[in-house]
């Protein structure tokens, strides 16, 4: 549970607090850019999901911005700790930020869409 406001990770500002299906989540408004905590990515990354599809749809009217998927991100949580970047999985190549730490997970704009395919 979040007690402090937390920090994007890619243009260090501060995340909205959004909650949705009972699940405080963080988002960018800068870059749309979403944060989960540990386990909360399942209520939202199945198809169909009425609280992903709510998820997706206020992600939406944040602007597109150019980001360098090269730069490695800190976690918002453990600013010390740098988060692994990886595939989802094997039949969704799309790219996630984890962290090692506490298991958090960071999507890119449009990220959580392309998992919902």
């Amino acid at each position: 549970m979040t007690t402090h406001t937390l920090d994007c990770p890619r243009w260090s500002t501060p995340l909205a607090q959004l909650r949705i299906g009972g699940i405080s989540t963080d988002l960018c408004e800068s870059c749309g850019g979403l944060w989960l905590d540990r386990l909360e990515l399942p209520r939202f990354e199945q198809a169909g999901s009425v609280f992903g599809d709510a998820l997706v749809a206020h992600l939406d009217q944040f602007p597109v911005t150019l980001i360098d998927h090269s730069l490695r991100l800190s976690c918002p949580h453990h600013s010390s700790t740098v988060m692994m970047r990886r595939a989802f999985s094997r039949s969704i190549p799309v790219q996630i930020d984890e962290c090692p730490q506490c298991g958090g997970i960071w999507l890119d704009a449009g990220e959580l869409a392309q998992l919902r395919r």
